[in-house]
């Protein structure tokens, strides 16, 4: 039974491979199948909650999920919160400003660019006196920075030194008093106020910055608030060229670094806000930042095309008028999933074709160079230089005298001035050739030469006297006092 057993098995066996390999190859699709099934699940922030760019984000998520992929939005501090938990791998998606910039980001890539977000320099209206510089409102004042970690800390704390208000720090108290409240704290502080009652609304109106820094898409729902609230006004920023051209930030690999070089300059146009009346009543100059889409490097490129379609077409590239990651400059490189799909529309023949030309050129000048270096080496090996017609000719000479050997020379006497002879002569035609072709051009070496060459011919021992008994010559010392350049 056996022995049939394995008979059986072995008239079999190729049959039974290939329906083991057949049954791997299906439990294998189907897996797979079953896991593009399931929503992806991405961890994304848009930093605090009730601004513009959060909402923004939230509309991402909703869209994405029409795609099955699920987009879980935290909160977070602000742009350089978001990046560090970015490259963390706490993050796998995040809306930041462009230019800032975190200690080793190579994680961090770019998909898309996205909404403007422009700064509002909000002042109490008491402290606005015509024509008085900025550092004169604000000495002794309460500014608001934001939250550390965001880039209205960053931004607040450079516009500020760069008007020349020394900031506190712990060794010296500084022009100013700074607060850090964000952007949720600043949304309850006037719902708070606008709802309290007349005698309580006054202190909690006291309470508040006297400045405060707010970077926001238009219309800010935050600045909108506050102008309700506690009647800020905007303020605009006349050094904001010069702020904007100051990009010699240095990065010390430590801290974040905001690099000028990635903010715009930008117009905070008249009536944007409402105050009983539209508000302000001018275009108001003042600095914008773009926002931008960025990923994890490691997140998988069928991921990144799922998201690029998101933000490139349909309801969300309508509504919030997506920019390519390669019209605005960044900090980040692109993700290569990104660049395939902004690739997605070139003719893929024409793009091979191109790809093989630029190889094949390539190529071609590589060999053309090493061609050219071959060629110009054996001709400098092939053009002889003064000092080689010298040493030919003292060799001849040598070898006139018996002092040296040459193993190509005749045994014979009379055959071997025949062959010394012919090499002089030899040697004259090439040194003409080279007079010819401009290789030797000095009018006193080739002079030189000639005359060697004429006393080294006349130097030898053509006659019988001038032949010793034991086949060598007598030696002939030439006079070599005749070479004097």
């Amino acid at each position: 039974m056996r022995t049939q057993i394995k008979q059986w098995i072995v008239a079999r066996k190729v049959t039974i491979v290939c329906g083991l390999g057949s049954a791997l190859l299906l439990w294998a699709l189907t897996i797979a199948y079953v896991r593009s099934g399931n929503d992806q699940v991405l961890r994304m922030s848009a930093g605090t909650e009730g601004t513009r760019r959060h909402e923004v984000a939230t509309f991402l998520t909703e869209l994405a999920a029409k795609s099955k992929l699920h987009i879980h939005l935290e909160s977070s501090e602000g742009s350089e919160d978001s990046l560090n938990k970015l490259k963390s791998g706490q993050l796998d998606l995040a809306i930041v400003s462009n230019g800032v910039i975190v200690p080793d980001d190579n994680n961090v890539k770019v998909l898309a660019a996205t909404q403007t977000e422009f700064v509002h320099f909000l002042v109490r209206k008491k402290l606005i006196v015509g024509g008085a510089p900025m550092s004169e409102i604000l000495r002794g004042k309460r500014v608001n920075l934001g939250v550390k970690g965001s880039m209205e800390w960053l931004l607040a704390q450079e516009l500020l030194s760069f008007t020349r208000i020394k900031l506190p720090s712990e060794s010296q108290p500084g022009d100013i008093r700074t607060t850090e409240y964000g952007k949720a704290d600043l949304i309850s502080k006037a719902h708070a106020i606008i709802r309290a009652e007349t005698a309580a609304k006054s202190a909690m109106i006291e309470e508040m910055p006297d400045c405060l820094v707010v970077l926001a898409a238009m219309p800010s729902h935050v600045v909108q608030l506050l102008v309700e609230a506690v009647e800020y006004q905007l303020m605009p920023l006349p050094v904001s060229r010069a702020f904007l051209m100051n990009t010699l930030q240095v990065e010390n690999g430590k801290t974040a670094v905001l690099d000028h070089a990635f903010l715009e300059r930008g117009t905070i146009p008249a009536n944007s806000y409402f105050l009983n009346q539209g508000y302000p009543a001018t275009d108001f100059e003042t600095i914008s930042v773009r926002m931008l889409v960025v990923a994890r490097k490691d997140l998988s490129d069928s991921t990144v095309r799922m998201l690029m379609k998101t933000l490139f077409e349909g309801e969300y590239a309508r509504r919030i008028t997506t920019k390519s990651p390669r019209e605005v400059t960044s900090p980040y490189e692109l993700h290569p999933a990104a660049v395939a799909y902004l690739d997605r529309d070139k003719p893929l023949l024409v793009q091979e074709l191109l790809e093989s030309f630029t190889k094949g050129f390539s190529i071609f000048g590589a060999l053309s160079a090493l061609l050219l270096s071959i060629y110009g080496l054996l001709k400098r090996k092939k053009i002889r230089k003064p000092s080689d017609y010298y040493a030919e000719i003292r060799k001849v000479e040598m070898i006139a005298r018996g002092s040296e050997t040459d193993q190509h020379a005749p045994i014979h006497p009379r055959e071997l001035m025949k062959y010394l002879d012919d090499r002089l002569v030899k040697l004259r035609c090439e040194l003409i050739e080279d007079i010819c072709n401009g290789r030797i051009k000095a009018d006193q070496v080739i002079a030189n030469i000639l005359t060697l060459l004429k006393d080294a011919r006349a130097n030898l021992p053509y006659s019988d006297a001038d032949l010793s008994t034991n086949g060598k010559f007598k030696p002939h010392i030439p006079d070599w006092t005749r070479l004097t350049a």
